[in-house]
């Protein structure tokens, strides 16, 4: 399935391919029967990419807002659009942070909680838990992890708070299995 997402580069829409996955079973009883696999920089249901609003917070943590900036960074020219992302990307960055903490927590025998400092931002936080998540699936697996980014962190708690029914695993499993996962 092709998709439209904005370039910040050009601020033209381009078209990329999306995964659909076909349920035979739910088709023939009629339900909801295509799943969307969306990479982590694309935002459901927007042609703004999560990239361009990371990038753009990481630039103003603060979630200030410069339109000028955002309209170039984000590829929007709407001055609502630019607030709307930059709130909803400082929340996600937030949830993200805070499922992170949980998860480290549960764990401490791999990795810890890095201790937040004084005027340390939202997204430099969550850099920091992503780093000591990545640290901590190292330990779990003797040496060999991949490295994950904050984003995918901000994509995976998206996937999660989204849905208006719950989805059937909780968070925190998916955000385990991510970092602890078996590579047997």
């Amino acid at each position: 399935m092709l998709r439209k997402v904005r370039s910040p580069e050009t601020g033209e829409n381009t078209d990329i391919t999306i995964v659909s996955v076909i349920c035979g079973i739910a088709k023939r009883r009629g339900g909801q029967y295509t799943k969307r696999l969306l990479p982590p920089f694309l935002i459901p249901f927007c042609r703004i990419t999560r990239e361009g609003v990371w990038a753009y917070l990481r630039r103003f943590p603060d979630g200030r807002i410069v339109y000028r900036i955002g309209s170039a960074m984000l590829a929007a020219q709407d001055m609502r659009t630019i607030r709307r992302h930059v709130a909803m990307g400082l929340a996600g960055v937030r949830q993200a942070a805070l499922a992170l903490a949980t998860l480290l927590s549960e764990v401490p025998v791999y990795g810890s909680v890095p201790q937040r400092r004084l005027g340390q931002s939202e997204g430099a936080y969550l850099e920091e838990l992503a780093e000591q998540a990545h640290r901590a699936g190292r330990r779990a697996r003797g040496g060999s992890a991949a490295r994950i980014g904050a984003l995918l962190y901000i994509h995976l708690v998206g996937v999660f708070s989204r849905p208006c029914r719950p989805l059937v695993p909780a968070l925190s499993s998916v955000l385990r299995a991510v970092v602890f996962h078996d590579t047997s």
